[in-house]
Formats: C-alpha cells, structure tokens, sequence
C-alpha cells in the first residue's frame, strides 16, 4: 500500500492494517507525500480519513487545516481547533 514504509512508523514494529488503522491514517496525513495520500484514501475511504482528522490529537494545526478543506469539513468539528484545554493561556 505504501511504499518505504519504515520512514512513516521507524518506532512500530509489525502494522495491522485494520487494528492501527487510526495511527496509520494520522502518520500518512501528517508525513505522507500526496500518492501515499491518495493510497490512504483509496484504503479506508475518506470518513474513515475525516474522522482522524476530526479526533486526532497528534496532527497540527496546518495539517488538520488542509485536510478540513480537502474534505469540506468545519474547523470546529475538528479536535484540533476546538479543544480549549489545549491552550496555556488566552490570547489578548
């Protein structure tokens, strides 16, 4: 599915594809060039795709503000964006 892909997980050891499907999508979305992607996409649809970017707590904030539009997606569905207790302090 994805080629070389110790560079995206050099600190797992053996992937399921079904059961690590989360960190898999998050790795690839975050890391991943546009073929790997278009393979994640193709792989687990994009809901499966919309939802890690909905609950993920790990991609940033530039990755997470590409895929909502990608996806037609709002900022504040997203973790991301509208987890609160992310911030230290509030902005003036």
């Amino acid at each position: 599915m994805i080629d070389d892909h110790r560079r995206y997980f050099w600190d797992k050891g053996a992937l399921d594809l079904s059961l690590d499907k989360f960190i898999i999508i998050e790795r690839i979305l975050e890391l991943g060039t546009e073929d790997d992607v278009d393979a994640i996409l193709d792989y687990y649809g994009r809901e499966s795709v919309a939802q890690v970017v909905r609950e993920s707590r790990e991609l940033s904030p530039r990755t997470v503000n590409y895929f909502i539009f990608l996806l037609g997606m709002s900022r504040g569905e997203t973790r991301c964006f509208s987890d609160v207790s992310r911030r230290i302090w509030q902005p003036y």
